[in-house]
């Protein structure tokens, strides 16, 4: 009897893991132990949802009905248990009980689907959103978070702000990422980005500066490139003015630092100086 109420729970669990969005885009986060405890936390959430449920549809079965004056049967608590007795499978004092744990078990493997039908249409309601792509887009971008690399990406494609990315080759791209990609059960959003490219470039191998040599602006419609993450070495906001003025300043000190080559001077004789 007690796998009436194991196997609904962890099979509800499971199922609220995999179709409900808000809780999918995040499954990648749990493994092992955490994953155990959060399939089982869900499950519990849906059983304790299936058994006031039933307990409330079993007290209504219980009430007689009247249509134009005549009592219709609702009471099916009676027959599925008498019916239990005579397949052999309960006896006449937990005939009952074994239609209530049946009743949460099914309700509670059920809950999951409107559960996640019910959270969709309430959050694009909310969000005033049309389709359900948009809602799974917002929603990964939620998991763009945790640490700094995620929060650039995610202010990146939200702000359409420019980022400035060092691979470990010594390439360089600056460019807007538009996407990021989605979470799979075992797999996050760490593998690969997609960046709309403005400037491309280099580093020096001696004194690790950056040169520009590709400037994609002025080609009509640039091709977005993909990056994978891992190789990224480092990564910032890259702000037009800020780098200009770097350059400006660069050229100036180095023009400052430019010897010329002089005339000789001329010989002086010793009376010439004295007088």
């Amino acid at each position: 009897m007690g796998l009436l109420i194991i196997v609904p729970l962890l099979v509800s669990g499971y199922m609220v893991c995999i179709r409900h969005p808000f809780f999918y885009h995040r499954l990648h986060r749990f493994q092992g132990q955490l994953l155990y405890l959060q399939v089982a936390r869900l499950g519990l959430v849906c059983l304790i949802i299936a058994t006031i449920l039933s307990a409330i549809i079993l007290a209504l079965s219980k009430q007689k009905v009247e249509v134009a004056g005549y009592a219709i049967a609702t009471d099916y608590s009676s027959y599925l248990g008498a019916l239990l007795v005579q397949l052999d499978i309960a006896n006449e004092k937990n005939g009952a009980l074994w239609v209530f744990l049946l009743q949460i078990g099914l309700t509670a493997m059920a809950i999951p689907l409107g559960w996640a039908k019910l959270y969709v249409r309430l959050r694009k309601k909310v969000l005033k959103l049309e389709t359900d792509e948009q809602l799974h887009y917002l929603l990964s971008l939620g998991v763009l978070d945790g640490n700094a690399f995620r929060r650039l990406l995610r202010e990146s494609i939200e702000q359409r702000e420019p980022c400035m990315f060092s691979l470990s080759d010594r390439k360089v791209y600056v460019g807007i990422v538009v996407f990021v990609g989605e979470p799979t059960e075992s797999e996050g959003m760490d593998h690969a980005f997609t960046l709309l490219p403005i400037l491309s470039g280099y580093r020096d191998k001696d004194t690790l500066e950056v040169t520009f040599n590709t400037h994609y602006t002025n080609t009509n419609q640039p091709l977005p490139i993909m990056l994978v993450q891992e190789n990224v070495v480092s990564a910032t906001r890259f702000d037009f003015t800020t780098w200009n003025t770097f350059q400006s300043r660069k050229n100036r000190k180095t023009r400052q630092g430019q010897f010329y080559q002089h005339r000789p001077a001329r010989p002086v004789t010793a009376s010439r100086a004295c007088a």
